[in-house]
């Protein structure tokens, strides 16, 4: 028995069909589920319920959610930095070349021994982890590198990249010092 081989277009219309199928049985469930209602109210002597049961009220009331990608919520004027995210920009600014995390790691220590004294090395550490992954990912203001020498990356403005590619753009290649 050979089978067979259905096309884009059956298949869509065959969706379609089972879809409006199951819209119809669907209406029919609801007005079968009244008449119960109806009925029920009727045996107890009580009055039929004409009001939406309040579930009803909520699925009738929520509004549909568009398909889609959800849209970034961005605040007001920009996101303000914090101080460690504000001390890891100034660090790469003021070198004026990519950095590694262990080179902005040994900045950062600088910069919280004179601004938060009472933070360990192990806070500095996850503080920094959490700028560079917030900086790099989500805020779009440093770039990311990989040299594939050693591990990690190295870190730059997001002025030295292309915007489409997120490549590193040659004329700021001298930027990137590799040291063994």
């Amino acid at each position: 028995m050979a089978k067979k081989k259905f096309t884009e277009k059956d298949i869509q219309q065959l969706l379609q069909h089972y879809r409006g199928e199951r819209r119809r049985l669907v209406f029919q469930l609801e007005g079968v589920k009244k008449a119960i209602r109806e009925l029920r109210a009727m045996g107890t002597g009580a009055a039929a319920p004409t009001e939406k049961t309040a579930a009803t009220k909520k699925r009738a009331a929520a509004p549909k959610r568009k398909s889609g990608p959800r849209k970034k919520r961005v605040a007001p004027g920009g996101y303000r930095l914090s101080g460690w995210d504000d001390a890891v920009m100034n660090a790469v600014k003021g070198a004026n070349r990519m950095m590694t995390k262990q080179q902005l790691l040994d900045v950062t220590k600088k910069w919280a021994a004179k601004n938060e004294p009472k933070t360990t090395a192990a806070e500095v550490e996850a503080k920094l982890t959490r700028a560079l992954q917030k900086l790099s990912g989500r805020r779009g203001m440093l770039g990311t590198y990989r040299t594939g020498l050693q591990r990690g990356y190295h870190y730059g403005l997001k002025d030295w990249f292309f915007k489409s590619t997120g490549k590193l753009r040659p004329a700021h290649l001298d930027k990137l010092v590799i040291e063994r």
